[in-house]
């Protein structure tokens, strides 16, 4: 375990407002997200576990793993009353931080979690070595992660249908994130994919539990064309935590920070400036 945990500083004045990224997104491609609130806000990232040298996979068996990193760097940072803002395993993890350690959040913002519906919870719990078969884990552990430069990444990523919507900038603060280079002089992906595996093969088992535990003024984002937050568990969420701020953005999906990230600044923007 690591004795500092790395973040990122991307400046601005004001309230601390802390981001959590998503699983195989680096938090310094969400540049386009975030900047915009520095107008306001103080605005930090920590680095999840994947992206520290040495790190494992099987150092996880549950994503309490992450919020626990999460709590230790906020302590690390001596803070507390802070804006939380996590997408999709961020979100996750910035919820079960807030029901577990509630004097280090004012507020939440979750974007896009990763609230699976309960009967599919209990199929992958009774069922634990079914995540091995979950064709999420298998792309995953197929996605290449190896190129001769950043401009071939670019020009892989630009072609696939889950980057369509990323403009061009979008689309570099990811490549630029989302590989290092190496001593060979090639670049390979930063977030590991054997990371990316193990989230896909365990999903949050706590969150329905967690929900109606949360305290803190919440507002809650989803994409209209979501294919992690379904409709029924974005019906089950508003009947758990009924006084938050539900928002569906249109003509967006999971990646909602990174296609729309203007837009969803602004919606943060507009919640934080109506309830501060």
């Amino acid at each position: 375990m690591r004795d500092s945990i790395p973040y990122i500083d991307f400046g601005g004045e004001g309230p601390i407002l802390h981001f959590a990224h998503p699983n195989a997104y680096p938090p310094a491609g969400f540049r386009q997200f975030l900047e915009p609130l520095t107008e306001r806000f103080r605005v930090f990232a920590v680095e999840h576990r994947p992206l520290w040298l040495g790190s494992k996979p099987e150092e996880m068996h549950d994503w309490t793993v992450i919020a626990d990193d999460l709590i230790r760097f906020f302590d690390q940072m001596g803070w507390q009353q802070v804006i939380g803002v996590g997408h999709s395993l961020g979100a996750v993890a910035t919820l079960y931080a807030a029901v577990s350690r509630p004097d280090l959040f004012s507020h939440l913002i979750l974007i896009e979690p990763v609230f699976l519906p309960p009967e599919v919870l209990q199929m992958t719990a009774e069922n634990p070595d079914a995540g091995a078969f979950n064709p999420m884990v298998a792309g995953a552990l197929k996605r290449r992660n190896r190129w001769e430069s950043r401009e071939a990444a670019f020009a892989r990523f630009r072609r696939k249908s889950v980057f369509e919507r990323f403009s061009d900038d979008a689309l570099w603060d990811y490549v630029n994130s989302a590989t290092r280079e190496t001593e060979s002089g090639e670049f390979v992906l930063a977030f590991p994919r054997e990371w990316e595996a193990r989230f896909y093969s365990m999903p949050p088992q706590g969150v329905w539990d967690a929900l109606p535990k949360l305290n803190h003024p919440t507002l809650a984002i989803r994409a209209e064309e979501s294919d992690t937050l379904w409709p029924p568990s974005w019906q089950m969420w508003q009947e758990l935590q009924p006084n938050a701020t539900f928002i569906e953005l249109p003509d967006c999906g999971h990646m909602l920070t990174l296609e729309r990230p203007s837009q969803v600044a602004k919606i943060v923007q507009n919640y934080l400036a109506n309830d501060l």
